[in-house]
């Protein structure tokens, strides 16, 4: 029988009459390829037929024929089976391909998804930031005001303690005058008082005035003398703390015309006249009487209003709270407005003096004096900001020629911003001077760099006296921490060369931890700015004014020694190539 896994039979092998008869029948050697001339040819290339399986099971199985009936059926099954496999591979291939469709698409929407979910993500990561940031200058912003806030209430409980004390120290003062007033009055009693002139007893009676003054047409009688003892211990007395406390603009007196002197002349003798111990009494243009106590020698003791202990006032709670008050709101008046609020009244001259409202000092477009300066140094003991800026000399005399007045000006305020900055000392913190041509010169640095070492921003611009590698080495061994420097002449200058590649490698070796940097003038080359940008590392805000031509290879050169933190650059009056912006944009 033959094998049920032949695949094919051959249909053009038979005969026209239905006599079929199997392959394995026909010998080996008569199996040779057709002639051309027959029509089988075109059907044995579509049909593959394994003849050799079939000739050597033929062979194996048995030599006896197959029954056509028999290949019949096989063949029928083998070719179910064929199709059968086809159909499933074919279903498979279906399925195979449509799942992965479902899965490429399901991988692409997935993806679709993620990435608009990322998008998103960053978006709200952004925004967070930008929060972020914004939160954190708010939060900056809150903690410089609360310890703005805290150092003005620390200065006003100080300066509320201070007033205590001075009063507890008046208090006990005029405790000490009461007891020795009197003592005092105790001996004038017991030793008879008599007129100067006439040598009668004076009256004792009180007057019923309750503020009678001595009159100079001779009487000094002892009950004249008791009622100004009295009305002198009723009076509220005059506080002198504002003389403590560094109120110099009398130059350490309270005293002021309005305030004249209350001793009379005495005549001749009368001093002798008098007994030994005896106490005399005036008063001064204001009611506040002054007193003098005479020795055996006849020498007089004089206490006057303005020194400590005598003839003080006490000062309320009312006056305290508005000085507190005062100090509170003046500490945001601007130098000018100080200034004139000092001339007010005596509170509001006690706190626009007070070196605790004098922290940040503007003085701009004025003509001012060295004497001014140095009258504003007695203030400014806390200052940590002095900004000068166009500040004028005295006006030209007439007969004055313009070389002699250049000449008797230049420096004349360095006198006074020496004193400055001396009473300053290390509270100073800001130091700005600029458009001051001739009265304030580079040795304004170098006196900065001995008085002020904690200096952390300095600006210096003049079209006269621009900056040298000298004072750049003096001010960068005095001040270390400065991180801000604004040193670029103004133009026109007169000294255009004086700023050089000296000074920008200066600077760089002095101050390796700058962040913001002002440099210029037509001294500055690309030797001095690569070993400006080598050496700064930190650098973010850099300024170039009135410098030459920045190309695109002064460009590349200095970008490739540093600037690699570089945030702002500001171009001043510079020529600059757009290769070179565009090297600057991509580094």
């Amino acid at each position: 029988m033959a094998s049920l896994d032949l695949p094919y039979r051959c249909p053009r092998i038979c005969d026209a009459a239905d006599q079929r008869f199997s392959c394995d029948l026909v010998p080996a050697e008569e199996l040779e390829p057709a002639p051309s001339s027959s029509p089988s040819p075109r059907y044995v290339h579509e049909i593959e037929i394994p003849l050799t399986e079939i000739f050597t099971r033929s062979k194996a199985v048995a030599p006896a024929p197959t029954p056509p009936a028999a290949m019949d059926s096989a063949y029928e099954e083998g070719l179910a089976r064929l199709k059968i496999r086809a159909f499933e591979k074919l279903e498979v291939d279906k399925r195979l391909e449509k799942l992965t469709e479902e899965v490429e698409q399901k991988i692409a929407s997935q993806v679709g998804r993620l990435q608009v979910e990322l998008e998103r993500k960053s978006s709200e990561l952004e925004k967070a930031k930008q929060e972020s940031l914004r939160l954190s200058r708010e939060k900056q912003e809150l903690e410089d005001r609360a310890s703005e806030l805290s150092r003005q209430v620390d200065v006003s409980v100080e300066m509320l303690a201070s007033l205590k004390q001075d009063l507890v120290q008046k208090e006990q003062e005029l405790t000490r005058k009461q007891q020795a007033s009197s003592r005092a009055k105790a001996v004038s009693q017991s030793s008879g008082c008599y007129d100067s002139d006439s040598a009668e007893p004076c009256p004792t009676d009180d007057t019923a005035d309750g503020h009678p003054y001595p009159t100079r047409d001779g009487g000094r009688g002892s009950g004249l003398r008791r009622q100004a003892i009295q009305n002198w211990h009723r009076r509220p007395y005059r506080n002198s703390t504002e003389g403590e406390e560094g109120d110099v603009s009398d130059v350490g007196s309270r005293t002021t015309e309005s305030e004249a002197e209350g001793w009379e002349p005495e005549a001749p003798g009368s001093a002798a006249s008098r007994p030994t111990g005896s106490c005399r009494l005036t008063v001064a243009t204001d009611g506040c009487p002054a007193s003098r106590t005479e020795g055996a020698g006849g020498k007089a003791g004089r206490l006057e209003r303005g020194s400590p202990g005598h003839c003080s006032e006490v000062i309320s709670p009312e006056i305290l709270k508005m000085r507190a008050a005062l100090f509170c709101i003046f500490t945001y008046l601007d130098t000018k407005t100080l200034l004139r609020a000092a001339e007010v009244c005596k509170d509001w001259k006690f706190v626009a003096r007070h070196p605790a409202v004098w922290t940040r000092v503007l003085l701009e477009n004025a003509r001012v004096s060295s004497k001014f300066l140095a009258m504003l140094s007695q203030w400014c003991t806390q200052m940590h900001s002095l900004t000068l800026q166009n500040l004028k000399p005295r006006q030209r005399g007439k007969k004055e020629s313009k070389e002699d007045y250049m000449k008797s000006t230049r420096g004349c305020l360095e006198a006074g911003l020496e004193s400055l900055l001396k009473a300053t000392g290390s509270n100073l913190l800001i130091l700005r001077i600029s458009h001051c041509p001739n009265v304030l010169t580079d040795r304004s640095l170098w006196l900065a760099s001995c008085y002020c070492r904690a200096l952390q921003a300095v600006t210096y611009r003049s079209s006269t006296d621009p900056v040298g590698h000298e004072v750049i080495w003096a001010l960068g061994a005095g001040c270390r921490d400065i991180i801000s420097l604004q040193v670029a002449p103004l133009h026109p200058c007169q000294q255009p060369t004086r700023f050089s590649n000296r000074c920008l490698q200066m600077i760089g070796r002095c101050w390796p931890h700058l962040r913001a940097l002002g440099v210029g003038g037509a001294g500055c080359g690309v030797q001095g700015l690569a070993s400006l940008a080598r050496n700064c590392m930190r650098l973010q805000v850099l300024e170039l004014d009135h410098v030459a031509e920045i190309n695109q290879e002064v460009a590349a050169e200095v970008c490739r020694e540093g600037l690699k933190g570089l945030e702002m650059l500001v171009l001043t009056s510079t020529p600059v190539t757009p290769k070179a912006l565009l090297h600057f944009n991509s580094e």
